[in-house]
């Protein structure tokens, strides 16, 4: 990379780090028009261009970001498994309730096992801009270990958004894709988890 483009970016990262709260500060993340999570689960064969997007309608988390020491940070969220809900706008609305009853009560079990929880422990900056945050994810009751990227983005009254995805692979939490599904193909083992989340000043 050219040293003038690195420093730039080095820049960037500093302006963006110095904006933070220059003191340990405990954040709260929870739903809104602009909050979202969501797991992207590619299909396969005739239907591999397409996707299901499932959006987690409930949720909730903490974030305890130390600006001086990021590493110190830690991020914690609770998604109710039983709000999920199919959006796709490919599928009917007929469709688009049976991929949602699917995952519901099928792949997630969400009746028996209603939280989907990661837990954060340990958080390392990356070299060019952003976080990994390392960390347990526990679906259906089984838990793995994972890395998230993150990044943060200072607004306005101290608040900042935080943007960042992971990807799992399904079977590690014994979710079976189906081979077809109402007519259509299969889905892919490995999902994308991404969310966007604004995350506001605890009281």
């Amino acid at each position: 990379m050219p040293a003038s483009e690195r420093e730039r970016m080095e820049r960037h990262l500093r302006l963006s780090v110095d904006r933070m709260p220059a003191r340990d500060a405990l954040y709260t993340l929870s739903p809104s028009n602009d909050s979202t999570i969501a797991i992207e689960v590619f299909k396969t064969g005739m239907m591999r261009r397409k996707k299901h997007i499932l959006f987690f309608e409930t949720f909730n988390g903490t974030l305890h970001y130390a600006a001086d020491e990021p590493q110190a940070s830690s991020v914690d969220i609770l998604v109710d498994a039983r709000s999920v809900l199919c959006r796709d706008t490919w599928l009917s609305k007929k469709k688009q309730e049976q991929v949602t009853a699917y995952a519901r009560h099928q792949a997630l079990e969400a009746d028996q096992y209603p939280d989907i929880r990661f837990s954060s422990t340990r958080i390392a900056t990356k070299e060019l801009r952003g976080f990994v945050a390392e960390g347990e994810l526990k679906i259906r009751g089984v838990g793995r270990m994972m890395k998230v990227n993150v990044v943060l983005s200072p607004m306005k009254r101290d608040r900042f958004q935080v943007d960042g995805d992971a990807t799992v692979c399904l079977s590690d939490f014994g979710i079976k894709p189906p081979s077809r599904l109402f007519g259509l193909a299969g889905t892919n083992d490995q999902a994308l988890v991404r969310f966007l989340l604004w995350a506001t000043p605890a009281p």
